[in-house]
């Protein structure tokens, strides 16, 4: 009986769109680094155009990228992508976002995850560096140690895109290649073991 009732219900969120084959994490991966068309993803990738443009669709549709521009090509239109823009938001003005947009909110971010992960395990850049850092750590906390750790993480953050800025400032003064990186983080509550 649950597998039929399961039967009935299909995944339709955003990450389950990233995620649901890998020309999709690649080029979303592509579409958050810069705008690009799927015949460019196409040739990057070395895939046929069409099987790029299929999952470029789906993207679109999942709202996780959008069309920025096109123009006239041999007689047909080229449409360039990127990646959609999501803002930071404080915690009030999360607090004022309905349930549904928090929840399409952390979809796309977890998307952009995916398809930043699955491309840098691809190329091998995840896991190029030893001191790269990838953790997974699960424990229980009081409402005092939650608010704790929270401010924690944004601490964190607040350092981290000082760090950003500081290095934009020397890499603007000298001919030294940057170092493209990404960096998430993520602090959130999970079901008690057995819900």
């Amino acid at each position: 009986m649950a597998t039929g009732q399961r039967k009935g219900k299909r995944l339709n969120t955003a990450l389950a769109a990233a995620v649901a084959h890998p020309i999709r994490t690649r080029s979303l991966a592509i579409l958050g680094e810069r705008v690009a068309s799927p015949a460019e993803i196409a040739r990057e990738l070395e895939l046929d155009v069409s099987k790029v443009g299929y999952h470029v669709t789906a993207l679109t549709e999942a709202k996780l990228i959008e069309e920025v521009g096109s123009r006239p090509v041999r007689g047909a239109i080229e449409h360039f992508y990127k990646a959609v823009e999501l803002p930071i938001l404080t915690d009030e003005q999360e607090a004022e976002l309905p349930l549904d947009e928090r929840r399409s909110f952390a979809e796309s971010i977890l998307s952009l995850y995916v398809g930043n992960a699955a491309h840098g395990l691809d190329a091998g850049t995840l896991v190029g560096r030893a001191d790269h850092h990838l953790t997974r750590f699960a424990f229980n906390l009081d409402e005092t140690g939650w608010k704790e750790a929270s401010d924690a993480y944004l601490e964190l953050y607040e350092r981290v895109f000082q760090i950003q800025v500081e290095a934009a400032d020397r890499l603007g003064k000298t001919e030294e290649k940057p170092i493209r990186t990404v960096s998430f983080l993520s602090f959130f509550e999970v079901p008690a073991t057995g819900e």
